[in-house]
């Protein structure tokens, strides 16, 4: 399984990181695989606001983003 972590930072455009997030979640699905662990990093720890304040709550920052995660 590959881990995948998507960028996020304020005023980013929701398709642009909801878009990928979803491709890699879903991928795999119809032949029973899941080859993907998909995760949201930011910069610092706490919540994004995304274009029209569209709030995200990342599941990693920079700080705390684990080493097999590729950030």
């Amino acid at each position: 399984m590959k881990n995948i972590a998507i960028f996020v930072f304020n005023d980013v455009e929701v398709l642009d990181f909801a878009g990928p997030f979803e491709v890699f979640s879903v991928a795999g699905r119809r032949d029973g695989s899941d080859p993907f662990n998909v995760y949201l990093v930011a910069e610092n720890e706490g919540s994004v606001l995304a274009r029209n304040h569209f709030s995200i709550n990342p599941h990693y920052s920079f700080a705390n983003c684990p080493d097999q995660i590729f950030c």
